[in-house]
C-alpha cells in the first residue's frame, strides 16, 4: 500500500512556500508570484508549526471585501489596494486548513482531495509541523512512474 510519504521522495527538494502571521498581504502576493507551484501560502509560527494557509481565492476575497468592485467611487482603486495589502497574512489565513501526514494511506489522501476538492494539500507530522505540499500533479507524477 502506497503511502504519503512516497509522493514525498518525488518532491523532496520542493519547499513549500511559508510566511510568518504577521507578514503584509503584500509580501504574501510577491511570494505567490515568484514561486507559482500551489497558488497557496501555508502560515507558520516560529517553530514551522502549520497555523494556516492563504489560497489565490483568499486574497481576491479579501481584495473584493474592501470595495473594488462594489461600486464605492470615494475610494480610488489604488487607495483600496494599499490599504489592504498593508494588512497582515494572519487577518485572512484558512484556519481550519486540511492536511494529511506522511504515514496516511495515499489513496486516503486522495480520495480526500478528492471529496473535498482540494487542489492542494500541507504534509504534517504529528506535531503539525509543516514538511511538505502536495499537489495532484505530484500525485499524477507517483501514477505515471508505477506504470514505468
Amino acid at each position: 500500500m502506497k503511502r504519503v510519504e512516497d509522493v514525498l521522495g518525488l518532491i523532496k527538494n520542493i519547499r513549500p512556500i511559508t510566511v510568518h502571521g504577521d507578514a503584509t498581504i503584500d509580501e504574501v502576493v510577491e511570494k505567490m508570484l515568484a514561486f507559482q507551484r500551489d497558488r497557496a501560502i501555508y502560515v507558520i509560527d516560529g517553530e514551522g508549526i502549520l497555523t494556516g494557509m492563504i489560497s489565490l481565492g483568499d486574497i481576491s476575497r479579501h481584495l473584493l471585501s474592501e470595495g473594488v468592485y462594489h461600486g464605492e467611487s470615494h475610494m480610488p482603486g489604488r487607495s483600496i489596494l494599499s490599504t489592504s495589502m498593508a494588512e497582515k497574512a494572519g487577518d485572512i489565513m484558512t484556519r481550519a486548513v486540511i492536511t494529511t501526514r506522511p504515514e496516511d494511506e495515499l489513496d486516503s489522501m486522495i480520495k480526500k482531495m478528492i471529496d473535498l476538492r482540494l487542489k492542494v494539500i500541507p504534509v504534517v507530522d504529528s506535531s503539525g509541523k509543516l514538511l511538505a505540499s502536495i499537489n495532484l500533479l505530484d500525485i499524477f507524477k507517483l501514477k505515471a512512474q508505477e506504470k514505468i
